[in-house]
């Protein structure tokens, strides 16, 4: 092989195969081999790469998104190995790290249709987590962000009017005084409040269920009372 290989070039190999040839990791610009050096040695320390004599394997991509944000290095492209399932799958692993239950997909068809991607549980808190997941990379401008803010809304509006039918398949739910809305994207961005709904970016997911109290303040997040509750 003649020339340099940039480092995007080597991360993508790995989101989109999920190993790479070390022998490549030669051939990367010299500007950047201290870069791929540190990212391999923390990946390989936070159980997110395994490395052997020949290849480089990754097992959490995730991980590894909010590992290179870390670092301060450009995911765009890398986002399009990650499918929807991946994602809401690292977000319920997420909540049961920070202590909810969770039930992902629920479907309800018995008096009103709605669906609602993640339903999180908190015993000790009393309260529940409604999640969008999102699995959009590109800017959303204020407009689309409104609107997915105001159907996540409406979603939550027929969760707690058909709450008595909704408790029928969930039962912990008359275990919950109150009931926050969240939508979790993919891209990167900062916390923030659209229409009283928290647009939460992956890469502060760990931040905002440890510190979810202060941004329901901060943010002031719309809070809605659990009419079920016993």
């Amino acid at each position: 092989m003649t020339g340099y290989i940039v480092l995007q070039d080597i991360l993508e190999h790995l989101f989109k195969f999920g190993n790479i040839e070390k022998s490549l990791l030669k051939h990367i610009r010299v500007g950047e081999r201290t870069t791929i050096k540190n990212i391999i040695e923390n990946g390989v320390k936070r159980n997110v790469l395994k490395e052997n004599d020949s290849k480089i394997y990754l097992l959490n991509p995730l991980e590894l998104i909010i590992m290179l944000e870390e670092l301060g290095i450009d995911t765009l492209r890398l986002c399009d190995y990650i499918s929807w399932s991946e994602f809401e799958d690292f977000i319920a692993k997420k909540l049961y790290e920070f202590g909810w239950e969770y039930i992902l997909g629920y479907i309800h068809t018995r008096v009103s249709r709605f669906q609602i991607d993640v339903i999180a549980l908190d015993s000790i808190l009393r309260r529940a987590l409604v999640i969008e997941c999102k699995h959009w990379r590109k800017h959303m401008g204020v407009g689309s962000l409104r609107r997915i803010a105001l159907n996540h809304l409406l979603r939550i509006d027929k969760l707690i009017k058909y709450c008595e039918w909704v408790a029928t398949d969930i039962p912990k739910l008359r275990n919950v005084e109150t009931v926050i809305p969240a939508v979790i994207v993919l891209r990167r961005g900062d916390v923030k409040a659209v229409e009283g709904v928290p647009i939460v970016p992956l890469y502060h997911l760990n931040d905002f269920l440890s510190n979810i109290s202060s941004y329901l303040d901060v943010l002031n997040i719309k809070v809605f009372k659990n009419r079920c509750c016993i």
